[in-house]
């Protein structure tokens, strides 16, 4: 016999604030709070997908230092460092969800309760700790330590995911789905948490020109760019795949992805070699 799940006064103040909203508790009531869950997933993807394709607009002007550096001055206001922050938001959540999912799906780890609450507790220090880099500018650290050390824990978490589902019978995209995902899983989360950490990194047209001199950061942006571009690509084909049946559409469509994608790969390619 399950045990009952004890809901705690916090979770149960959101719960009811949740199903006050009517899409929430229509869908909360027909397909249970899994379902939300699952679609706050993608829907986050999506988020950072259109993040993705502005990130990159955006350092295509450092072909140009001085347009750069006025847009940047330009966005250096109370309205779009809020935006901004408020990225962090799909971030995390999109991160810790996936990671949840490869526990379940790949590690069977199937405490769900304690998962999503400690996913929901991690995201929220997480949150404080971005706004609190944006509302305190100037700290510095060392960007080898910092991406040394988190390089050396996706390829880690990379490796285990690797490891654990190369031999199952699994399609190909599919492993490759979970292992971009496991390697992004610190990368993407350390990725905004640096930029806010060293705000002249991702705001100032020298220091980030002069951090791509190096061979090791240029690596890095490389592989980040291939990774996140295919688990996008594969993200997208995933939820078209659920609503439209096998056939010319579907065929089009994927095709169509994989070209906007094979593009945008090779133009981030391109921009890391040029800059």
């Amino acid at each position: 016999m399950e045990k009952a799940v004890r809901i705690t006064k916090a979770e149960a103040y959101v719960i009811s604030v949740m199903q006050r909203i009517p899409v929430l508790s229509y869908y909360a009531t027909a397909r249970g709070w899994s379902f939300l869950i699952s679609w706050g997933h993608r829907l986050a993807g999506l988020t950072l997908v259109a993040y993705m394709f502005a990130h990159l607009y955006t350092l295509s002007l450092l072909f140009h230092p001085a347009t750069f550096d006025a847009d940047m001055r330009f966005l250096n206001n109370f309205v779009f460092t809020f935006l901004e922050w408020c990225v962090a938001v799909p971030v995390i959540f999109h991160s810790l969800n996936g990671g949840r999912l490869v526990l379940y799906e790949i590690f069977r780890m199937r405490e769900e309760e304690l998962a999503i609450r400690s996913m929901v507790a991690v995201g929220f220090i997480y949150i404080a700790i971005v706004g609190f880099f944006f509302i305190e500018e100037g700290h510095q650290i060392s960007a080898t330590l910092f991406w040394s050390v988190t390089l050396a824990i996706s390829i880690v978490t990379l490796l285990v995911v690797l490891f654990k589902i190369w031999l199952t019978r699994n399609s190909l995209f599919w492993k490759l789905q979970r292992v971009t995902g496991a390697f992004m899983f610190p990368m993407l989360i350390g990725h905004m948490l640096f930029m806010h950490m060293n705000y002249l990194t991702g705001h100032d047209s020298k220091t980030i020109l002069l951090r791509l001199e190096s061979p090791f950061f240029r690596g890095i942006d490389f592989v980040f760019v291939i990774f996140l571009l295919f688990h996008a690509g594969y993200g997208l084909f995933s939820i078209i795949a659920d609503y439209i049946k096998p056939g010319p559409l579907l065929k089009s469509i994927t095709l169509l992805i994989i070209i906007v994608m094979a593009i945008s790969a090779f133009f981030g390619i391109r921009l890391i070699e040029a800059l």
